[in-house]
């Protein structure tokens, strides 16, 4: 039962992927780069259960690949909001450097069929400040109910779960010389934070406002 509603727990990215697709038309541009991270995530979330469910194998490569494409997507959300934006070869030189890292550390140095740790601290560190540095903005130039921002929940969302995920990657590769019970509470309390963050991440669908329409009087 347990095993059974963790697995349950973890479809929960379903709930921005449906919510997402059902608005397709109001998403436009501006969060292009989101939906298609979570168009991944679900991809990667059917392969993850392949393999383990059915395969009784490792899903390390899968998950290492998708958290080098989580994070160019992500970069890319931001650079789309307006991050760097005027400064094109800086962007493209960060997001070559977080490429030139994953790629050392997975294939150079062969640790893609391992949970490889020091590429997700990094550019989860990285998300949380971009996300800060956002919402900082927000509050000082947006007049709207920032809980009815969208861009104001995917940051809080990814504040809440980047920070847990550093956690975690701590917790996980710490369990490897011996468990504890506090890395395996941080472990097993991770799905539900990943759920919080989903459900998060559809309300911001929800929100979404509908693209403007231009008229010539």
């Amino acid at each position: 039962m347990g095993s059974t509603f963790l697995f349950l727990v973890s479809e929960t990215i379903l709930l921005p992927f449906i919510t997402g697709l059902v608005r397709l038309r109001r998403i436009g541009k501006g969060y292009q780069p989101f939906y298609i991270l979570i168009a991944v995530s679900v991809i990667v979330e059917v392969i993850n259960v392949y393999l383990i469910k059915v395969k009784h194998h490792s899903n390390a490569i899968p998950s290492n690949i998708h958290a080098l494409l989580e994070c160019l997507l992500i970069l890319w959300q931001f650079h789309v909001w307006g991050w760097l934006r005027s400064r094109r070869s800086v962007f493209w030189g960060v997001t070559a450097l977080f490429f030139l890292g994953w790629v050392v550390e997975n294939l150079v140095l062969g640790r893609i069929v391992d949970f490889s740790p020091y590429f997700r601290f990094l550019y989860a560190f990285l998300v949380v400040l971009l996300s800060v540095n956002k919402i900082n903005f927000m509050i000082t130039h947006d007049n709207r109910s920032l809980l009815r921002n969208p861009e104001f929940l995917i940051c809080i969302a990814f504040i809440i779960f980047f920070i847990y995920k550093i956690i975690y990657e701590w917790a996980y590769q710490t369990s490897i010389f011996g468990q504890s019970s506090i890395t395996s509470t941080i472990i097993m309390l991770f799905g539900y934070i990943n759920a919080l963050t989903n459900i998060i991440f559809a309300i911001a669908f929800l929100l979404i406002p509908a693209p403007r329409k231009f008229s010539l009087r």
